[in-house]
């Protein structure tokens, strides 16, 4: 029980971390220097991801059902992977907000393009792994949990399969896309 309260005391502070930290890039410029963006490489990622996370969970939890593990899959990764943006374009203090984007005109998802191009940062990080674990986890496990025959062994697929495959995608990233401030 006491290891229970220990980890939910340390998630709990790096979601405060994450969502009450300010960032000075103070005179600095980032530049990718490599002709691939991140957001050139999400379709490829995005295939793959799906392939290894629906694959995982549907065979390893003895779910054998493809039209159920397919869509909820992809509603957990899209939720996850549009929440760092959605945060970016809202948050007040952040000097990537939709407010300050000058060229607003495609919406939402023209922030997305304009931040990963301007955010100083590559997608993926250990804290995406963070995010994706906690929105992606909940959202597949209590959408799933009755087709499963374990509900333990589907909340491990979860995480290693998010894991494997947000390790992936980081790997990936840093082989194709290059930048410096």
């Amino acid at each position: 029980m006491k290891k229970n309260r220990l980890f939910f005391l340390f998630i709990t502070v790096q979601l405060f971390l994450f969502l009450f930290s300010i960032t000075a890039y103070a005179n600095s410029s980032w530049h990718w220097i490599s002709s691939t963006r991140p957001y050139d490489l999400l379709p490829i990622v995005v295939v793959i991801t799906l392939i290894i996370e629906v694959a995982s969970i549907n065979y390893f939890s003895n779910i054998r059902r493809l039209r159920i593990v397919i869509p909820v899959v992809a509603l957990a990764n899209l939720v996850s992977f549009l929440f760092p943006y959605l945060w970016i374009s809202v948050d007040p203090f952040n000097v990537y907000s939709y407010s300050n984007f000058p060229d607003t005109e495609n919406g939402f998802f023209g922030v997305i393009k304009q931040s990963i191009e301007s955010y100083p940062t590559f997608t993926v990080s250990f804290l995406y792994l963070l995010i994706t674990l906690l929105l992606e986890t909940p959202i597949v496990y209590l959408l799933l949990r009755k087709k499963a025959q374990n509900n333990k062994n589907l909340i491990k697929v979860i995480i290693v399969a998010n894991t494997v495959t947000t390790v992936l995608t980081f790997t990936i990233e840093r082989i194709f896309c290059r930048g410096e401030w």
